[in-house]
């Protein structure tokens, strides 16, 4: 841990930062007031959420406190159109508008601007997030591109968390809580200021240690996790007006790698443990120009030490500059332009199941955005935008967009969106060298009497994924108790990495039979979908919120992605929230994600619906202390949506393919 501790120093004291401030309480507010909230995932700007042109959702603080969530994934849950699976333990599928797989490739998931995506194997490690969800003021959730402003990989959607400034975490705060899967957990928050009250600052500590659960047939599922988490937070603000914040993590992780490891032709008695370690620090600073304008830096660095047993491994560190400066030209313009640089070095050594080209490389990449919006009319925006990024692995990617609003009436907007992005290759896809998994006809590889199949996966990576999306949306506010937000999306993928013809080697005959499994950039698919969400009060203290998303795989290279087998056709939601009285809550929410058919090469991917009813029950006995009970997939619904590890379903008496009923105490202390 010492090098990325003197990183971590280093960077602490060479770079600052800024943080938004705290935007409130977004539940108690009217849906009138909601509808103006401003959101700056869609154009790094402020902007009215009734008007901008783009399918967002924001999921406040207290949305997530009723909703009784235990982890990140869970919260996010509450946005419309997000298909988030628990795989295993602290393991997660999380992903927007299809492909759901442990590591969504297609999504960019932010922590107060930093970019959480790995560049190793693409995607989010979900179980790396361990900071407080008390922490979090607000989870901005963009559904469709934003590659034009956040970059390459901003392709089916951004998930940006906004965490509370430290002026807003004053005092202290305990929780702590235990249940049959969650197991048992706490965490601590403390916060205070200078004399001048000119900064700010908090610190946290939290650690888990979570049980097993039982698997489908009723053996062990040998996922049990623990995690132990501390971080802290500055904010300044100067007499000028500019303010910086400084934020840090660490994290450490482990969990049983029993189902990870289970494959149908291998027997691991002890696969030992699957770790994680890490830390992160961002620093942000954001002054107030003469002209009216804004101008923001950002740095970042990330450590991470992901290893599972003697299967993989990556040691990874990765730092990360940006800079941002916005302005006003005439009347008519507010242009908004920037760029980013991108250092990723790391050690990833020959183990089990992957093979690098070469064990250690230094990657970079780097790219510069503009975006203008346009006032053409009272009640038309026009915003016009593009980005160019390079990265080492298939050069520059251009990525225009274009999107109009129109305020029919000051309650109801129309908006339209174009856009080009792109998936850039990851360092794994572009160095790996082999991968061996063991076969058999469970995973639909050729299978030849009792001998097993080594199957050796190549990927080139030298091309970047494109998609075309064309979005139409209406935001309505029908009338003060209810607002409804509608899109229709099509999603036209190009350049798609694909399995091409398997050839198969009997050179190891009878021991194994290798085949050979090339990756090639040569797919096509069309995903056509529509979301409808609506917001309903019917009452002062009754809130009902209604979410369906309908999506389907109009087309699409025969025979040869796995991922088309992913995407449920439905994902629908309802979530009632009702204070019988100012000291009780009680909040109900049922969740149904549809069948997933599966594919001709992976027909193991098939899973049945899947519905679930979660409930919470929460009593403040004071202002400051708070008890609850959640209960999730209390209807012990048969949990069959997602697995997302190749090869282990025929393992039922190893793998649980879902959470099973859960019950959780919970006590909230604030002093």
């Amino acid at each position: 841990m010492k090098k990325p501790i003197i990183a971590t120093l280093c960077l602490v004291a060479t770079v600052s930062a800024l943080a938004q401030e705290a935007a409130g309480n977004l539940a108690s507010l009217s849906l009138e007031d909601l509808m103006q909230v401003e959101v700056t995932s869609v154009s790094k700007k402020p902007q009215r959420l009734a008007n901008v042109a783009a399918a967002v959702h924001v999921i406040s603080a207290e949305d997530i406190r009723l909703s009784g969530a235990m982890s990140l994934p869970e919260a996010l849950r509450l946005a419309p159109g997000v298909d988030a699976t628990r795989i295993s333990g602290a393991r997660w599928a999380v992903s927007i508008r299809g492909f759901a797989g442990y590591l969504s490739n297609k999504l960019l998931v932010l922590v107060d601007g930093r970019n959480a995506y790995t560049p190793a194997f693409s995607g989010v490690i979900w179980e790396d997030f361990q900071f407080p969800l008390e922490d979090i003021e607000r989870i901005e959730v963009l559904r469709g591109p934003a590659a034009t402003v956040w970059g390459t990989n901003g392709v089916n959607g951004v998930i940006n968390i906004i965490t509370k400034s430290a002026a807003a975490t004053q005092g202290g705060q305990a929780v702590a809580g235990v249940g049959n899967i969650e197991g048992r957990y706490g965490r601590i928050r403390m916060g205070g200021q200078n004399e001048e009250g000119s900064m700010f600052y908090r610190a946290y500590a939290s650690a888990q240690n979570a049980n097993t659960q039982k698997a489908l047939a009723g053996g062990d599922g040998k996922d049990d996790f623990r995690h132990q988490s501390a971080g802290f937070r500055f904010d300044g603000y100067r007499a000028d007006g500019s303010r910086w914040n400084i934020s840090g993590d660490y994290y450490s992780v482990r969990s049983n790698l029993g189902t990870t490891l289970a494959l149908p032709n291998v027997v691991v008695a002890n696969p030992g443990d699957e770790d994680h370690q890490g830390a992160t620090l961002r620093a942000r600073y954001e002054m107030s120009l003469a002209d009216g304008g804004n101008l923001q830096f950002q740095g970042a660095y990330a450590h991470s030490n992901v290893t599972l047993s003697q299967a993989a491994a990556d040691r990874r560190d990765t730092f990360d500059v940006d800079v941002q400066h916005r302005f006003k030209l005439g009347e008519r313009h507010d242009i908004v332009w920037g760029g980013g640089y991108r250092v990723s070095s790391d050690t990833m050594p020959t183990k089990l199941m992957v093979q690098m080209d070469d064990i250690s490389r230094r990657t970079s990449s780097y790219g510069i955005f503009g975006q203008d919006e346009i006032t053409l009319a009272e009640n038309w925006r026009l915003m016009l935008g593009l980005r160019m990024d390079h990265n080492e692995f298939s050069g520059w990617d251009a990525q225009p967009d274009v999107r109009l609003s129109w305020n029919l009436t000051p309650s109801h907007t129309l908006w339209g969106s174009l856009s080009k992005v792109a998936r850039a290759p990851s360092r794994g896809e572009h160095g790996l060298a082999a991968q061996f998994i063991e076969g058999s006809t469970d995973t639909g590889i050729p299978f030849v009497g009792a001998v097993p199949n080594l199957l050796h996966t190549y990927s080139p990576g030298n091309t970047s994924e494109r998609m075309k999306a064309g979005q139409l949306g209406l935001r309505s506010q029908w009338a003060a108790a209810l607002s409804t937000d509608a899109v229709l999306f099509s999603h036209r993928y190009d350049r798609y990495s694909v399995y091409d013809t398997p050839v198969v080697s009997m050179a190891h005959f009878p021991a194994y039979i290798d085949v050979y499994l090339p990756v090639v950039g040569a797919g096509k698919m069309t995903l056509n979908g529509a979301e409808l969400s609506a917001d309903w009060r019917p009452l002062p203290k009754w809130r009902l919120q209604l979410a369906h998303t309908w999506q389907e795989v109009a087309s699409h290279t025969s025979g040869t992605r796995l991922d088309v087998g992913n995407i449920p056709r439905h994902i629908a939601s309802l979530r009632s929230s009702w204070t019988p009285a100012a000291q009780i809550d009680i909040d109900l929410w049922l969740r149904r994600t549809d069948a997933r058919p599966g594919s001709v090469v992976a027909p193991y991917l098939a899973r049945k619906a899947f519905t679930s009813v979660d409930l919470r029950l929460a009593w403040r006995l004071r202002t400051s202390l708070e008890l609850a009970l959640v209960g999730q997939n209390l209807n012990n619904g048969a949990c069959d949506a997602y697995a997302g590890l190749a090869g282990v379903e025929a393992l039922t008496k190893m793998l649980p393919t879902c959470m099973q009923r859960s019950v959780v105490g919970q006590v909230r202390l604030d002093f």
